[in-house]
């Protein structure tokens, strides 16, 4: 439903980053799925692409979080982007879109993607 304001979130596809905790928590509230959608830019969608054992094991999890809570349609997963205008244009339409950047880390050192969601 593109009425709906978006949750985004962008990070590298590993534990301490907890993209999979916020795509759990997202599928385990209805009362959220009903206000928004969710979109994150993260890691790759084919385990074969991944030389990472623990991105691997992520990569495993988020499909069967989808699965599992019936994601498709309120979800987009968007493999990580290298591209920084793009990333920009990412951060813009969320804003714009009254949506929400979200950073669900369990640590985070500097936060630099905080920082650029702070800039749009």
């Amino acid at each position: 439903d593109r009425s709906k304001p978006i949750i985004f979130s962008m990070a590298r596809l590993d534990r301490v980053k907890s993209i999979t905790g916020l795509v759990e928590l997202y599928g385990k509230c209805a009362k959220l799925r009903e206000m928004v959608n969710l979109v994150v830019v993260a890691g790759y969608h084919d385990v074969k692409k991944s030389k990472d054992r623990e991105e691997i094991q992520e990569i495993e999890k988020m499909h069967e979080l989808i699965k599992a809570y019936d994601l498709f349609g309120q979800f987009q997963w968007i493999s990580a982007q290298t591209n920084k205008a793009r990333n920009g244009e990412l951060y813009r339409y969320i804003a714009d879109t009254r949506g929400a950047f979200v950073q669900p880390a369990l640590y985070e050192a500097f936060g630099l993607t905080v920082v650029e969601a702070m800039t749009c």
